[in-house]
């Protein structure tokens, strides 16, 4: 999926449906690294905690645009 399809979904509670067949629910961001921009992806629960404190360990994932066949918003 292309990045400006996916902007409006950033850094909100989503389900996503994988290019895999799997259905994840988590939360995605961009991120500009050296000039490059990268996507990330988090459960939920791990994004909140990231959010109130950056310093603990939570499992983050780097996503490629391409691997997001639907997305839809869940939040309220």
């Amino acid at each position: 999926m292309d990045l400006t399809r996916i902007r409006p979904y950033a850094n909100k509670h989503c389900k996503f449906k994988l290019r895999n067949g799997k259905e994840v629910f988590g939360v995605i961001w961009e991120v500009e690294l050296a000039e490059k921009r990268k996507l990330f992806f988090a459960s939920i629960g791990d994004y909140e905690r990231l959010q109130r404190d950056p310093l603990k360990p939570v499992s983050v994932i780097d996503m490629q645009p391409e691997e997001i066949m639907h997305m839809e918003s869940i939040a309220s």
